[in-house]
């Protein structure tokens, strides 16, 4: 087998402990990683050679996801075009996210008052790859777009909870999975109440 094949390979069966782990993970908090090496179709010591515990997949997970946020917030390309069609574009990109977003807002080390360094770290990462976003909102205020009475820090903090929330309705079987982001967006942009007449 050539380098570049077994690197191929490598990187493939890396990617299905990842994506295995956030199904299991999400489904069963307290899923062992045999039943993730399961799911991934893998022997558990073949995920042993990626990763040594649940700690270290958990911190691969969370890479992972950064690297994924990073690119839908590329993808979006928030600084072209008006500000309400930036947020719409990011708000599906997240929404394509959501199975990670989901499992990270749900992982106890995630969501500890005195988090780790590693998941102190990805908190401000995921700040730092998030400064588009925040240029966006800025954009948008500036525009007068986005209402100036909330902050760049509470629009954040609302659509990640919507893209959270809208995942956690699919999952419930609440919101059906090809109608979740319009509704996600419909609730972000016009909130609860009827239009006026």
């Amino acid at each position: 087998m050539t380098e570049a094949a077994e690197s191929g390979s490598r990187s493939r069966t890396r990617r299905a402990i990842l994506d295995a782990a956030v199904v299991v993970f999400t489904q069963r908090r307290t899923a062992s990683l045999g039943d993730v090496a399961a799911e991934a179709k893998v022997a558990r010591s073949t995920l042993h050679r990626y990763f040594a515990d649940r700690a270290e997949l958990v911190n691969a997970i969370a890479d992972d996801v950064l690297v994924a946020i990073e690119q839908a917030i590329e993808d979006a390309a928030v600084d072209e075009g008006s500000p309400q069609e930036a947020l719409r574009r990011l708000s599906a990109g997240y929404f394509n996210l959501g199975p990670r977003i989901f499992f990270l807002f749900n992982e106890p080390t995630f969501n500890r008052p005195d988090p780790p360094p590693e998941v102190e770290r990805f908190w401000q990462r995921l700040e730092e790859v998030g400064k588009p976003v925040e240029r966006l909102i800025e954009r948008g205020h500036r525009d007068g777009v986005f209402a100036p009475g909330l902050s760049v820090s509470w629009i954040i903090r609302v659509l990640w909870w919507l893209v959270y929330i809208g995942w956690e309705a699919v999952e419930e079987g609440d919101l059906p999975r090809l109608g979740a982001p319009a509704t996600i967006l419909q609730t972000l942009e016009h909130g609860i109440l009827t239009r006026e007449r």
